[in-house]
């Protein structure tokens, strides 16, 4: 008897992807499966056309738009199952993708959170079936390193399961009872690296995230974040970051990787200002800004991960997680890093 699947999808005024994304996921072969949709204030008649269309889906319907965290946590409040997809409205599943990672989970005790390789979905460009994400490792300075984003699958580097230091939101199986242990979602992130902020935690407890690069989906990408503002983006992608390593890492780990993250970030707001958008600068300012304002509540955040979920330190998992970038993957990443979470 396979365990019950819920698939918890948030959506904001994305019908026709949604229509979309439904249909491929309702042709599945795994069996049984939830599908929660949490609609977040949409006013594009998303609502109507799962009434009409997919009326086995479970309908949450929020006043306004959560974010993707808060979203998620309304949506998974809701869920009976013992596993938990989230899912990207955007995104386009394949048949035995539920069926692989559910099996993966069940003989892998240990392992807390699994994604499939999610490859984009973008016809007439340059990415389609491109690699969008296979997983990302943590660097020294506090940035991820997104490994083969944008780069050709290549089946021979990709013929097993790894371990990884963030899965990306866009798509990733969970076990509930993991999700009980270190909770979900941070309802203070509204959207931007609140998966990273979760994986951190999984590992925290002592479980690992692993991609399974096998098995396979597709992700449209900017179809939700490129209805808001660059700057929002911007804002919220480095308030996030600070905040989730004040909170999860160890004072050894935070320490050698608290000032490389800020000059970096320093660096970052100069080159926009020399480059002409201010305003990038200015967001960045205003996410440091945040977190020093908000510090004594992050600070009791912090002691309660430290008490609650840890269960093993830093360097049992860091130190093989970490990846080495120069100065031209960082031109990369200021360039890219923005569409990277656009595409979620």
């Amino acid at each position: 008897m396979n365990p019950l699947v819920s698939v918890v999808i948030v959506n904001w005024n994305g019908k026709a992807n949604l229509r979309q994304c439904l249909n491929s996921l309702f042709k599945v072969k795994y069996s049984p499966l939830e599908v929660i949709v949490v609609d977040n204030g949409s006013t594009d008649g998303s609502v109507t056309l799962i009434k009409e269309k997919f009326p086995n889906v479970k309908i949450v319907e929020a006043k306004k738009n959560l974010g993707f965290a808060k979203g998620n946590n309304l949506g998974y409040e809701k869920s009976t199952g013992d596993y938990i997809l989230f899912l990207n409205n955007d995104c386009i599943v394949t048949d035995n993708f539920l069926e692989m990672l559910v099996s993966y989970l069940k003989k892998n005790p240990v392992v807390g959170i699994v994604q499939p390789t999610i490859f984009f979905y973008r016809p007439n460009t340059i990415f389609h079936n491109k690699i969008n994400s296979v997983g990302s490792f943590f660097l020294k300075s506090g940035f991820l390193y997104h490994q083969d984003y944008g780069k050709n699958f290549v089946r021979q580097k990709y013929s097993k399961p790894f371990e990884v230091f963030s899965a990306y939101g866009a798509c990733f199986l969970v076990k509930k009872e993991v999700i009980k242990k270190v909770g979900l979602f941070d309802k203070d992130y509204f959207a931007y690296f609140e998966e990273t902020d979760l994986c951190h935690r999984v590992w925290l407890a002592g479980y690992s995230v692993m991609t399974y690069p096998s098995v396979h989906v597709f992700h449209k990408g900017a179809q939700t974040s490129e209805k808001l503002s660059s700057t929002f983006v911007q804002f919220h992608s480095f308030k996030n970051k600070f905040y989730s390593y004040l909170k999860n890492l160890g004072t050894y780990y935070l320490l050698t990787m608290l000032l490389p993250h800020f000059l970096i970030s320093e660096i970052g707001s100069i080159l926009y200002i020399f480059f002409g958008k201010p305003d990038y600068a200015w967001a960045i300012q205003k996410a440091i800004f945040w977190n020093i304002v908000r510090f004594k509540k992050i600070i009791a955040g912090r002691r309660k991960v430290q008490k609650n979920i840890r269960k093993v330190s830093d360097s049992s998992f860091i130190p093989k997680l970490t990846r080495s970038a120069g100065i031209k993957y960082y031109y990369f990443i200021s360039k890219v890093e923005l569409e990277k979470y656009n595409d979620r």
